[in-house]
């Protein structure tokens, strides 16, 4: 063998190696974590009103809190006499044609 035969033997054998090995997959994304929404009370509602949150914010956090609400008189009257706006009553008051419960709930 001649030296020109051994240099290109190792220079080949030492390009075998480059790209050769497969990268590894991806990693997948990490799962989406659902946290489930606890019911927003009308305590809770009263809270908000009282500590001088905006009428958006509180409908928010009733929307995405996905609460039905059956209000009787005396519950709108109570909050009312709470500090709730008539905005965040009203929103109250149809929640159960907002998410499709029309049904009253079994007693």
């Amino acid at each position: 063998m001649n030296i020109r035969t051994v240099l290109i033997t190792v220079g080949a054998v030492g390009l075998m190696g480059i790209g050769c090995e497969t990268p590894p997959p991806p990693r997948p994304p990490p799962p989406v974590v659902r946290y489930p929404t606890q019911p927003l009370g009308l305590a809770d509602v009263k809270m908000l009103a009282k500590s001088g949150l905006s009428d958006d914010v509180i409908v928010s956090q009733i929307r995405n809190s996905r609460t039905v609400y059956r209000l009787s008189a005396a519950d709108i009257l109570d909050l009312k006499d709470s500090g709730v706006s008539e905005k965040v009553i009203d929103f109250m008051v149809n929640t159960p044609s907002t998410y499709g419960y029309t049904r009253p709930p079994p007693y």
